[in-house]
């Protein structure tokens, strides 16, 4: 829960605020923490996400690159942007309200065909993320499974997605400034986050971390499956495995796909390796691949 307070962290580690908000505050300038953002169910706001895959045309100056993955991350209905290494150079993931606002999104991508070579279009139906820790497992965890996407449009008002797009970007913004950017008081704020939370609008809070500076690498896995039958089994195992952070369902991507932190290849051929066994008869092949840098992580079109 990346918006408890600093009061509520004292009491559970024994250590003082002061402290606390010095580490945080040290954690962030050294990009440890690159934000803290709002897990955002968008599709309870009639939101849908396309997931597209993009191959870049040989590109030698790296500049030309980095200027690609900006262009991607300054596109306002982009949730998610991440450079990758294998066959794709980058992964994003768009939220719009119809396939013609998604056309719209796409007609700015190709203006710059001239740098790619190939692409995959997915949409996501839906992604089931888990609570769990990585870093500090002090016990076996039993993780809530956090749905995003798939669920029933609720009520909202126009005033709270300018509330969600605050949050999605800082969570710990302080509610007295939302209040002010936004010329609300702090109670309307406070009761509209609220209302959010009840609706499972808001599914929870956390902290974007760069995990490569914590010795972790961020690997994206696609399973080729001869018994399709087998999803729920498969989901279950990963929702209970210490390393899966999160599954992903799609029309148009693969078979099976899951999310997860390991701390170099070997560990990850590890984890294939137990889950080929596990389900032989249902597992074909897989293929992967490791995520470089966020260039944007939202859960919400800003």
């Amino acid at each position: 829960d990346a918006r408890q307070s600093l009061s509520s962290l004292s009491n559970k580690l024994k250590i003082s605020k002061q402290l606390i908000s010095y580490m945080m505050k040290k954690y962030e300038e050294e990009k440890i923490i690159i934000t803290y953002t709002a897990i955002i169910d968008s599709s309870r706001l009639g939101y849908y996400s396309y997931r597209i895959y993009l191959r870049f045309k040989s590109i030698n100056k790296e500049e030309e690159k980095e200027n690609l993955y900006q262009f991607l991350a300054k596109i306002p209905e982009t949730v998610i942007v991440n450079s990758i290494d294998g066959y794709w150079n980058v992964g994003l993931v768009i939220s719009v309200k119809n396939i013609y606002d998604f056309y719209e999104v796409w007609d700015k991508i190709m203006t710059k065909k001239k740098f790619i070579s190939d692409y995959k279009i997915a949409i996501y139906s839906p992604v089931f993320h888990f609570t769990r820790s990585i870093l500090y497992q002090e016990k076996k965890e039993i993780p809530k499974i956090l749905v995003l996407g798939g669920q029933e449009k609720v009520e909202y008002k126009d005033i709270d997605i300018e509330i969600l797009k605050i949050l999605s970007q800082n969570i710990r913004r302080p509610i007295i400034e939302i209040a002010k950017k936004l010329h609300k008081t702090p109670q309307f704020i406070s009761n509209r986050i609220k209302y959010l939370e009840k609706t499972k609008v808001i599914q929870g809070y956390r902290p974007l971390l760069n995990w490569n500076k914590l010795g972790y690498s961020y690997y994206k896995i696609d399973l080729t499956l001869t018994i399709y039958s087998k999803k729920k089994e498969l989901l279950e195992y990963c929702r209970y495995h210490p390393n899966i952070i999160q599954v992903n369902q799609t029309i148009g991507g693969s078979d099976f796909e899951f999310e997860v932190y390991c701390k170099n290849s070997q560990e990850l051929l590890s984890i294939l390796s137990k889950m080929q066994d596990k389900f032989s008869e249902a597992i074909e092949n897989y293929s992967y691949f490791v995520v470089l840098k966020p260039y944007k992580e939202t859960f919400m079109a800003i």
